[in-house]
């Protein structure tokens, strides 16, 4: 029985062809968000530190490239 073919990437681009590099992440299909943590040491002393957390690169989805040759803008 033959299996069918799966149609979920159907609508995405492949990266063959003439494609961009992401602008936003630079190809690393993740960004950097930094955050700020206030952390109470003792009773006199607060100290604050910034951390960064990774999410999905919002422009490209988390491909790493944007389909055809598009100008930064």
């Amino acid at each position: 029985m033959p299996s069918e073919p799966d149609d979920s990437d159907a609508d995405q681009p492949t990266p063959n062809g003439p494609n961009a590099l992401c602008f936003t992440c630079g190809g690393l299909r993740k960004i950097s968000e930094p955050r700020l943590y206030v952390v109470q040491a003792t009773e006199d002393l607060q100290t604050g530190m910034t951390m960064a957390e990774w999410r999905t690169c919002p422009q490209c989805g988390g491909k790493g490239y944007l389909p055809g040759l598009q100008p930064p803008v």
